[in-house]
């Protein structure tokens, strides 16, 4: 059976912080045929220049997003399996074994895996799991599901080729997902697919990217609407940190393992809804730009 090549994209964003310890973990799993393309709106350390020769480095200009990097990234991309990553998680063993054969075995455009927790770890990088990626807590089994995060999500490069038009804009997984399913394709869910959150962004960084993701959200929602809608929008988004916070609660609850980490960390974790809140009602006043700067 042909293997097809992987191509695994690391977003470096908005330092190095976690990227050493990344590569290392892709290194031993890459066949020659793979390739480990990080990019970042900074210039390769030296010490990551030594310790990971073999990757290759696409310099971004400054003030991008991470879906920003992805996108620029899949367009440099040579393997016929897309994976995404960025540089603050730490890969499983297996990682690009297990994401290329569910690729051979599987149809799906789409496959992606969990995030684990933190080991230990500071109270930024906890509330970042909770806002992020708490609802993927209790998937156990192998399963299609609505959606995917793109921190560990794969893709089937010709899927993607079919939205080149889309992906200039950046590699906005959860409307990207939106065109799989309303074309009729589905999202699979893989638990042997896993990564780990190893690293946080820091909290005055991580604010701010939930401030600009919520903005660009909140201006997807209104595209092309009314006067009215948008007001409405907006007159409700006070109500938007109780209504996120509530699903968390209700996924924590249903997964019944974090609960005393989710309670710690609880006030920052309001910190970071707010701060989405915040630019999603931004984005229904004055659209974010809609391409990349």
């Amino acid at each position: 059976m042909s293997l097809p090549p992987v191509s695994v994209l690391v977003a470096a964003w908005p330092d190095a912080r976690g990227l050493r310890e990344c590569l290392e973990a892709l290194e031993p799993q890459r066949d020659p045929a793979d390739e480990v393309v990080v990019v970042a709106c900074f210039e390769r350390p030296p010490e990551i220049e030594l310790a990971a020769p073999w990757a290759r480095w696409t310099r971004a200009a400054p003030g991008l997003l991470v879906p920003h990097l992805w996108g620029l990234g899949v367009g440099a991309a040579r393997g016929d399996v897309i994976a995404l990553t960025t540089a603050h998680f730490i890969p499983a063993r297996d990682w690009i074994e297990v994401l290329r054969t569910s690729h051979v075995l599987r149809g799906e455009p789409a496959v992606g895996g969990p995030i684990e927790p933190p080991r230990g770890g500071p109270v930024v990088a906890w509330a970042t799991f909770f806002v992020r990626y708490a609802n993927y807590l209790g998937l156990e089994t192998e399963q299609d599901v609505p959606d995917l995060a793109g921190d560990n999500a794969s893709y089937k490069r010709a899927a993607l080729a079919a939205h080149a038009d889309f992906l200039r804009a950046g590699f906005w997984e959860h409307p990207l997902h939106r065109r799989f399913r309303a074309a009729g394709a589905r999202l699979r869910f893989v638990p042997q697919m896993r990564v780990r959150l190893a690293e946080s962004l820091g909290f005055l960084a991580f604010a701010s990217q939930r401030f600009r993701h919520g903005r660009q959200f909140g201006s997807e929602r209104v595209s092309g609407a009314g006067r009215a809608l948008r007001l409405g929008r907006l007159l409700s988004s006070p109500l938007l940190p109780v209504i996120l916070l509530a699903r968390i609660v209700t996924r924590v609850a249903r997964d019944g393992r974090l609960a005393g980490r989710f309670l710690w960390s609880l006030p920052v974790t309001l910190a970071f809804l707010s701060a989405w809140s915040l630019g999603e009602a931004s984005g229904y006043i004055r659209p974010a730009r809609a391409v990349m700067p």
